[in-house]
C-alpha cells in the first residue's frame, strides 16, 4: 500500500553508442513526467518499445528519464492497475474518498534498462551538452521526447517539455542545446508532446527567426502549438494506444507494437522498400485513428511562407501527386467521410455533434458517480461517528485494524453496488467520448491534408528560389533514413 500513499501525497534515449563512439548514429530518447503523478504508464511503455526496436537493430540507447537511476522503491511511474491487482482495502476506501479513478491507480519504479541520467532541468542539460559536443561531423542524431508539453498561450514559442521535479525546458533552450552540435552533423527530432507544433521552429538560425541554420536539421510533430497530444495513457495496454509515437515508429521498424508486419509498399513512397523519417510520418497521417493532427517542418516551413490571400482560398488546385491528397483520400475511405463541398462540412457537423453529445453524457455519468459517493460519504459518517477526516494523511498514518473496518462497512453498504456501476459507467463514457473525439478528428484530418496539397502546389508555382532551396534542404534532411 506505501506506493498508493506515495501517489495521494504526491496529489528521452539513444539509439546508437555513446558520443564518440565509431557509430555515426546518435539517438537521445527523453521520458517520463515532471512528477509521480503525472508520469503515466503509456509514457513508459512507449520508451521501453523504443529501447527494443534499436536493440533488436545492434543499436544502443542513451536514455534520460524521470530521476535517473533511483533506487527500488524511488517511484517514477503511474498506471492503471487490472482489477485483481489492487489493493482490497484501499480500493473501496478511495472509491469513495479518493478523485477521479485513484482507486484504480499504482505506482512502481520505471523498468527500463538503458537510464543514463534524470530529466530534472539542471542535470538534463549539463548532460546534453557533453553529449552532443561529441558529436562527429558527418554524424547524424535522432532526440525523441516521451513526456508532456505545456503552452504559453501569449506567445507559444515559449511553449516547454515537461521535465522531473517540476522544471521545464522551453523552445529557445532546446535549440541552445542543439547548438552544441557541429554543424556539419544532421539533426532530426520526434517531439510527441502536447503543444509541441512550437518546436518546430528550431530548424531556424533562432525560434523567432525565418532563416534557416546551415545545419542539416528537420523534426516531425505530434501536434500543433495550441493543441493537446495523445500519448499519456495511465493504461499499460498497448493495444489501446494510437499516439504518434505507437504509429511513426512502427511504420519505421516495420512492424507494429504488437509485433504484426507492416508491408512495406504500405510505407515506401518511392516503392523502394526503404523507409525514410518522412514515409512514417505520411504513413502515421493516414493509419492514425487518434485525435492528433501532427505535422513536419517542411510542412510548418510552408505554412510560414503561405501569403495571407492564399491562406482560405479553398478553389485553389492541388497538386496532382501530392501525398497529402493520396493521405486525405485514404483517410476518407477507411472512415467513410466526404472529402469535398457540403457533404465534408456536414459530415464534420455531425461529428461534431456527436463530441458534444459524449463530451455532456461523460460529465453527467461522473456527476452520477459523485452523487453516490457523496451519499456513502454522509451513510458512513452515521455509521462510524468517530471516524477522522479521509485524506492522505489519514491513510498513511490510520491503524491497519481501521483501514479494514472502514473498507468494510464501505462494502456491506447497499449503496456500493450502484456506486460501483456509476463508476463503471463514467469509465464508459470517457472512453466514448474520446472515441468520438478521434472520429471528428478524421474530419479535420481531411481538410488539412486538402489544404496542404494546394498549399504543396501554390509554394511550387509562387515561392522564391531561395524558399524552395529551403524547402528542398528540409525535405532531404526528412527523408533520410535510419
Amino acid at each position: 500500500m506505501k506506493s498508493i500513499f506515495a501517489l495521494l501525497a504526491a496529489g528521452l534515449l539513444t539509439l546508437s553508442g555513446a558520443p564518440g563512439s565509431a557509430s555515426d548514429l546518435h539517438v537521445w530518447l527523453i521520458g517520463g513526467g515532471n512528477n509521480l503523478a503525472n508520469s503515466q504508464g503509456q509514457i513508459e511503455e512507449n520508451v521501453r518499445w523504443l529501447e527494443d526496436i534499436f536493440a533488436d537493430r545492434g543499436i544502443k540507447t542513451r536514455t534520460y528519464y524521470t530521476h535517473g537511476q533511483g533506487a527500488e522503491g524511488d517511484h517514477d511511474v503511474v498506471y492503471f492497475a487490472l482489477p485483481e491487482a489492487r489493493d482490497p482495502v484501499l480500493e473501496p476506501i478511495l472509491r469513495v474518498y479518493g478523485q477521479g479513478l485513484q482507486y484504480a491507480l499504482d505506482t512502481r519504479t520505471n523498468s527500463l534498462r538503458n537510464i543514463v541520467g534524470s530529466t530534472e532541468k539542471s542535470v538534463l542539460k549539463d548532460s546534453l551538452r557533453e553529449d552532443f559536443s561529441q558529436v562527429g561531423p558527418g554524424d547524424s542524431v535522432l532526440l525523441v521526447y516521451n513526456g508532456h508539453g505545456d503552452i504559453n498561450p501569449d506567445n507559444t514559442l515559449h511553449n516547454n517539455l515537461l521535465l522531473w521535479n517540476n522544471t521545464s525546458l522551453n523552445v529557445e533552450e532546446l535549440h541552445g542545446l542543439l547548438e552544441h552540435i557541429t554543424p556539419e552533423a544532421e539533426v532530426r527530432f520526434v517531439l510527441t508532446q502536447c503543444f509541441s507544433g512550437a518546436f518546430s521552429t528550431l530548424i531556424y538560425d533562432t525560434p523567432a527567426s525565418t532563416s534557416l541554420l546551415p545545419q542539416s536539421r528537420c523534426g516531425f510533430l505530434a501536434e500543433s502549438d495550441r493543441r493537446e497530444s495523445e500519448g499519456c495513457d495511465l493504461s499499460t495496454n498497448q493495444t489501446e494506444f494510437r499516439d504518434y509515437t505507437t504509429y511513426f515508429f512502427a511504420a519505421l521498424n516495420g512492424k507494429t507494437r504488437l509485433g504484426e508486419t507492416i508491408p512495406a509498399d504500405e510505407i515506401s513512397s518511392d516503392g523502394s522498400g526503404e523507409v525514410s523519417f518522412r514515409d512514417a510520418h505520411l504513413y502515421t497521417l493516414r493509419n492514425a485513428h487518434s485525435s492528433d493532427l501532427s505535422r513536419s517542418t517542411s510542412e510548418v516551413f510552408m505554412e510560414h511562407w503561405q501569403p495571407w490571400y492564399l491562406r482560405w482560398n479553398s478553389f485553389a488546385p492541388a497538386k496532382p501527386d501530392s501525398d497529402y491528397l493520396r493521405a486525405r483520400d485514404f483517410v476518407a475511405e477507411q472512415h467513410q467521410l466526404p472529402v469535398k463541398g457540403l457533404a465534408r462540412l456536414r459530415a464534420e457537423w455531425r461529428l461534431r455533434a456527436e463530441e458534444q453529445a459524449r463530451t455532456e453524457q461523460a460529465y453527467n455519468r461522473y456527476d452520477q458517480a459523485q452523487a453516490y459517493k457523496d451519499a456513502l460519504q454522509q451513510s458512513i459518517a452515521t455509521a462510524l461517528p468517530n471516524l477522522p477526516k479521509v485524506n492522505a494523511e489519514y491513510l498513511a498514518t490510520a491503524p491497519e485494524a481501521e483501514l479494514h473496518q472502514l473498507a468494510q462497512v464501505i462494502k456491506e453498504s447497499d449503496l456500493y453496488p450502484a456506486l460501483l456501476q456509476a463508476q463503471e459507467a463514467a469509465e464508459q463514457g470517457t472512453s466514448q467520448w474520446q472515441a468520438a473525439v478521434r472520429d471528428r478528428t478524421q474530419a479535420k484530418k481531411i481538410f488539412r491534408l486538402a489544404r496542404l496539397a494546394r498549399l504543396e502546389n501554390s509554394f511550387s508555382r509562387y515561392s522564391s528560389a531561395k524558399a524552395r532551396r529551403d524547402f528542398d534542404n528540409i525535405i532531404s534532411c526528412e527523408t533520410g533514413t535510419l
